[in-house]
């Protein structure tokens, strides 16, 4: 996930509802593993959540795309290369 993504969260709030990544926590652990957490802004509210917590929707503006971004890479297809 990348901060400014909507995402819809199940577990935090009372109920569940839709947020805004906010920040990226990830913390390097001795086996060499990783645990990423992320800061969700949910009705004004920052929730710490781990990424089962929260739901991606790749396509959910896809259709408004009239001026051929790249949604994925952050790229756009305007203006000079």
């Amino acid at each position: 996930m990348q901060v400014g993504e909507l995402v819809w969260v199940r577990n935090g709030p009372a109920t569940p509802t839709w947020g805004i990544v906010v920040n990226q926590l990830t913390v390097y652990l001795t086996d060499n593993s990783v645990m990423v957490t992320y800061e969700v802004l949910v009705d004004s509210v920052v929730w710490q959540v781990d990424s089962g917590d929260v739901l991606r929707f790749y396509y959910y503006n896809n259709h408004l795309n009239k001026n051929e971004f790249d949604l994925e890479g952050g790229r756009s297809n305007l203006g000079a290369s």
